[in-house]
């Protein structure tokens, strides 16, 4: 049988997963949100090149104009007419985008089901994770699931009403987000698996996770690594950027420029975090435990994660 060796088949998951995320955006912003696509890139590129953060990207054509482009920016309903409109409209249609994720999220994996390995000796261990590793890990686990349950709960504020309890998941959102920066820095470097091609004699290699990465098992580590920068770029910058009575106009595009790429990376982090946790913990049976022992049956890693085990051998033969 011909091996097929086409660009299309060695790059099969990039090429889907970026035709399917760019069809998802596309229905979502065009139909779901409000933008202004051509003032969006006119907004941005100005404001990299050092236009200013004000939205103001042309000349105000008369003085009352003048006065409104200084009050308010430029196109003042471009990327939202209000920032709680905008919130409005994301509590009514939001909730169908997690509900198209997870649909298509228990639809790929019921047709996958669960893999396990036959083990005949459990006492073959072989260590796998460090005990810095399964920290790393683990806090990870437990401040992503921290930020999805108060963010949810920002989202939709006007479904959780007022009192102490939704303000104070409010400000853990804020602070969980800062304590999470070092740990997705730590997680992004650790599970950095392509560094031993780029660093293969640096100590970096020493810390990496062991294994290689199959092509979908890297977007998800790409997307966590980029959207989780985005994620904590724009909610710390939204957190620390207060507009006053004199930096309004200035400030007031900006900042909904970064809400709005806070909330998009959170949705696009969101669907791969799923198949992470999934693939990870429960897809293949054992895996739960032995990101806790930190531990692997010999038989378990043979079968089903050779490259892992080939990996660690080759570590302890140099």
């Amino acid at each position: 049988m011909e091996n097929n060796n086409s660009f299309y088949t060695r790059n099969k998951a990039y090429i889907l997963t970026l035709g399917g995320l760019g069809v998802v955006g596309f229905i979502f912003v065009q139909y779901m949100m409000i933008f202004d696509w051509a003032y969006l890139l006119k907004f941005t590129f100005d404001m990299l090149t050092g236009g200013g953060v004000d939205g103001v990207v042309t000349p105000s054509t008369s003085t009352y104009k003048l006065m409104v482009d200084t009050a308010f920016g430029q196109n003042y309903e471009a990327i939202a007419p209000e920032i709680i409109r905008a919130s409005n409209e994301r509590q009514e249609f939001i909730w169908w985008v997690f509900v198209a994720e997870i649909a298509i999220f228990c639809v790929m994996y019921t047709i996958y089901g669960r893999k396990t390995a036959t083990v005949t000796n459990p006492n073959d261990q072989v260590q796998v994770f460090s005990l810095f590793h399964r920290l790393v890990i683990w806090f990870n686990v437990l401040i992503i699931i921290t930020l999805i349950i108060t963010g949810f709960n920002i989202t939709w504020a006007l479904r959780s009403g007022g009192g102490d309890l939704p303000y104070f998941l409010r400000s853990m959102h804020e602070i969980t987000g800062i304590v999470w920066l070092p740990f997705w820095l730590l997680l992004s470097i650790i599970a950095f698996k392509d560094a031993k091609i780029l660093f293969n004699n640096s100590a970096i290699k020493k810390i990496v996770l062991p294994g290689k990465y199959k092509p979908m098992k890297r977007i998800i580590y790409i997307v966590f690594v980029m959207m989780g920068a985005g994620l904590l770029t724009s909610g710390i910058i939204i957190w620390f950027l207060h507009p006053d009575a004199f930096t309004h106009g200035q400030f007031i595009q900006f900042k909904r420029l970064l809400l709005y790429t806070h909330f998009g990376a959170s949705v696009l982090i969101m669907f791969f975090l799923m198949d992470f946790v999934y693939s990870v913990l429960v897809s293949v049976k054992g895996n739960f435990q032995g990101l806790i022992t930190g531990k692997y049956p010999r038989e378990h890693l043979e079968q089903l994660a050779p490259d892992v085990l080939a990996d660690i051998e080759n570590k302890k033969g140099k």
